[in-house]
C-alpha cells in the first residue's frame, strides 16, 4: 500500500527541491533593498528546511523499498546540505542542491509505473559505444552547471560558460541522436532521449535571453528581465543534469554489449 504512494512523493519532493532551488537563484540575482531581500531568502531557507526533512524521508524509504544504493546515496548528499550547509561556500551549496535534485529526479523514475515493466534489452551498436558516451554525458553537464554557478556567484567570467555550454549541447546532440536513431520505438530509451535533447534546446535559449537580460540592465540593478531569466536558466539547468543522469541509467539498464551478453548466456547456460 504504501510503496504506491512512493513515486507520487518522489515527484513531490523533486518538484520541492527545483523550486528551493529556483528561489536560490532569486537570492543570487536580486539587487534590492535589503527589507525585500531578507524575505527572499527567509522564503528561500524555509523552502530549503522542509525539503531537506522530505529529503531524508524519501531517502528512508526508498531504503524500505529495496533500493538501497539510491536511498544511501540520497541520504548522504541530503545530510551533507543539511550539516554543512552553514558552512559550505555558496558554490558548494548551489552545486549540491542541484545534484539533490537529480537525484530525486532519478528517485521518481526508478519507482514509476514504466520502471516496474523492467528492461528492454537493445543491443549497444557502432563506436564510440553508447554505453560510454551515456556514462561520459553526466560529467561534462554537471561541469558545466558549476562553471554557470561559479559565474552567478561572480567567481568566474562568462567566457568558460560559453564554451561548455557548446561542447554539452554538441555531446547531449550527439548522445540524442545515437540513441534515437537505432532505436526510435525503445519504450525507455526515446522518451529519455527527447526530453534531454528538449531541456538542451531551452537551456541555450534562456542562457541567450539571461546573457541579454544582464547586458541590457543598468548597472547594479536586477529589473524583472535579468531575474526571471535567470531564474529559468537555472531551473532548466538542473532539469539538464537530471534529465542526462536520467538518460544514462536508462542506457545502462537496457543498453547490453556483445560482450556481456555472451557472459550472460554462458553463465545462465553453465546453471
Amino acid at each position: 500500500m504504501l510503496k504506491r504512494w512512493l513515486h507520487p512523493f518522489a515527484v513531490m519532493v523533486a518538484a520541492l527541491t527545483l523550486l528551493t532551488i529556483m528561489l536560490g537563484a532569486w537570492v543570487t540575482s536580486a539587487r534590492t533593498a535589503p527589507p525585500i531581500f531578507l524575505f527572499i531568502e527567509q522564503i528561500h531557507s524555509g523552502a530549503g528546511r522542509a525539503a531537506a526533512a522530505l529529503l531524508v524521508v524519501l531517502a528512508v524509504w526508498l531504503m524500505a523499498a529495496q533500493r538501497r544504493g539510491l536511498g544511501l546515496t540520497l541520504l548522504a548528499a541530503a545530510v551533507a546540505e543539511t550539516v554543512l550547509g552553514e558552512f559550505l561556500a555558496p558554490i558548494t551549496h548551489a552545486i549540491l542542491a542541484q545534484v539533490l535534485f537529480t537525484l530525486t529526479a532519478i528517485a521518481a523514475v526508478c519507482t514509476s509505473n514504466g520502471w516496474e515493466l523492467g528492461p528492454e534489452i537493445v543491443m549497444d551498436q557502432g563506436w564510440p559505444s553508447l554505453r560510454s558516451m551515456a556514462a561520459a554525458t553526466p560529467v561534462f553537464v554537471l561541469a558545466q552547471v558549476t562553471l554557470g554557478v561559479t559565474f552567478r556567484h561572480k567567481a568566474m567570467g562568462l567566457t568558460w560558460h560559453i564554451v561548455g555550454a557548446m561542447v554539452v549541447a554538441l555531446l547531449v546532440l550527439i548522445l540524442g541522436m545515437c540513441t534515437m536513431q537505432p532505436y526510435p520505438k525503445h519504450r525507455a530509451l526515446r522518451p529519455a532521449a527527447v526530453a534531454l535533447l528538449s531541456v538542451v534546446l531551452a537551456q541555450v535559449l534562456l542562457g541567450i535571453a539571461a546573457i541579454t537580460a544582464e547586458m541590457l540592465a543598468p548597472d547594479n540593478t536586477a529589473p524583472p528581465s535579468v531575474i526571471i531569466s535567470t531564474i529559468s536558466h537555472v531551473a532548466v539547468g538542473a532539469a539538464t543534469l537530471a534529465a542526462s543522469l536520467i538518460l544514462a541509467v536508462q542506457i545502462r539498464r537496457n543498453v547490453r554489449r556483445s560482450a556481456e551478453e555472451t557472459e550472460e548466456n554462458e553463465t545462465a547456460a553453465s546453471a
